[in-house]
């Protein structure tokens, strides 16, 4: 996959999400409570390295759905996902710090084929300033959805 591709594919998922944000309904709007930018080592055989950003869209309390995208280099190869995961927040009463757990499925282009994989992971979010979290996370997947990632956080 050469670079004129793999930024035009970024360019379109970045597109996706915010057309699918505009012409959402006003509910499921509402419920959007975070975006983050995100980056670390892609993990596999071999290892690389990606950035991408994703949101996060309330379902309840202690379940949110949080689409994401990510591009990178694996290898000698470009890499492009695209992944949805259902995460589980565990609200602690005694602590600022909130651990989850994660579960999906994403795609993943590398090495000219596109590849699919349930995703599973866990992470935690540590508050910083101002609707501000800092989050490290590891996902487990195959094809470049295996990652260690560390993440900045903006709540709305």
């Amino acid at each position: 996959m050469g670079g004129h591709s793999l930024i035009r594919k970024s360019l379109l998922a970045c597109l996706v999400l915010l057309v699918g944000l505009a012409f959402t309904r006003p509910a499921v709007a509402q419920n959007v409570h975070s975006a983050t930018f995100f980056g670390g080592a892609l993990l596999g055989s071999p290892n690389g390295f990606g950035a991408g950003a994703g949101l996060g869209i309330s379902l309840t309390r202690n379940v949110s759905f949080d689409p994401t995208f990510l591009f990178g280099r694996q290898g000698g190869e470009g890499v492009f996902t695209l992944d949805g995961s259902f995460l589980y927040h565990f609200h602690l009463s005694d602590s600022r710090l909130v651990p989850y757990i994660l579960g999906g499925v994403g795609l993943a282009e590398y090495g000219g084929h596109t590849h699919g994989s349930p995703i599973i992971g866990a992470g935690v979010a540590f508050p910083v300033d101002n609707g501000w979290q800092i989050r490290p996370e590891v996902r487990i997947g195959t094809h470049g959805l295996s990652r260690f990632t560390i993440g900045l956080t903006k709540t709305f």
